[in-house]
């Protein structure tokens, strides 16, 4: 009776430690050379060996003792957003891979933020659930986006999750910037969050309300045409096959989407609502 205690402890503490974001109120922090960053995070000052210190421990804080704090600044050669992650970047094709165990599925990230934009800018917190398949391929399950803007105080956010299977996920990818754009970011943006949570839980084998998406042609080489009813301005949110964000867009529905610029493989694409990031839809294209 007593070993099948501490099993059954174990087993409940293991769940929950899946269940978690690891220090998700950035309360742990590690020093580095010359910087310290949030423990179980990745930063860009590690992935450029301390030139690019994006983030940093801040006491202006939601909860708790700390936040962190992203900014955009720049540096000899580039202008650079503040980056925050559970992955571990490639610097040079500005991709986020990997995460952390998580096996469960939330309707919703929550969690707390400040801002001060630049000259248009906005902030943005956006993720993945992946699951890995037979031959170590991985497979998306659910994805998020949001973006924010100007926040003299903290204020709440909640972010819900797509999902685009009823698969159970192994890992949770999370990515903040203080930037929308990555490649061209308005200078000193600075973006503070604190209090991360995934909340709530999804039947996911009930059906979603989305619309239909067509891909026209499916396969492609150079571009492809997205065909949703829907008059708005478009955010469309593209996942390689390894689950990792390569590449993100503003068009409407019909308006011609360059794809030349991937490797052949196939994709996943996430439609959403410009303005407001609800999402619209999903859709996946073979490029060859």
């Amino acid at each position: 009776m007593k070993k099948l205690f501490y099993i059954t402890l174990f087993a409940s503490v293991n769940a929950v430690m899946l269940a978690q974001i690891p220090n998700a109120g950035f309360e742990v922090w590690q020093p580095a050379s010359g910087y310290e960053y949030p423990a179980n995070w990745g930063v860009l000052a590690q992935a450029t060996n301390g030139a690019a210190v994006t983030c940093e421990k801040s006491t202006d804080k939601y909860s708790g003792n700390f936040a962190a704090r992203l900014f955009t600044r720049d540096l000899v050669i580039a202008r650079v957003p503040g980056l925050l992650f559970t992955g571990k970047l490639d610097v040079a094709t500005q991709s986020v891979s990997g995460g952390f165990a998580y096996d469960q599925q939330p309707a919703r990230l929550t969690g707390y933020y400040k801002y001060t934009p630049g000259v248009g800018d906005s902030c943005t917190v956006f993720g993945l659930l992946t699951r890995t398949l037979a031959g170590g391929a991985r497979d998306t399950v659910a994805t998020f986006f949001w973006r924010g803007g100007a926040a003299a105080s903290y204020s709440p956010f909640s972010i819900p999750l797509t999902y685009r299977s009823n698969a159970k996920p192994d890992t949770a990818l999370i990515v903040i910037s203080s930037s929308k754009d990555p490649v061209a970011p308005a200078l000193n943006s600075s973006m503070w969050v604190d209090a991360l949570s995934f909340e709530g839980s999804v039947s996911i084998s009930e059906p979603t309300s989305l619309l239909p998406v067509a891909v026209i042609p499916n396969p492609a080489q150079e571009t492809i045409r997205l065909s949703v009813a829907y008059e708005g301005l478009l955010r469309v949110w593209l996942v390689d096959a390894a689950g990792q964000l390569v590449d993100n867009q503003l068009l409407y529905s019909g308006e011609a989407l360059p794809v030349g610029h991937l490797p052949t493989g196939t994709y996943f694409l996430q439609v959403l609502d410009a303005q407001t990031l609800q999402p619209l839809g999903h859709a996946s294209f073979q490029r060859r």
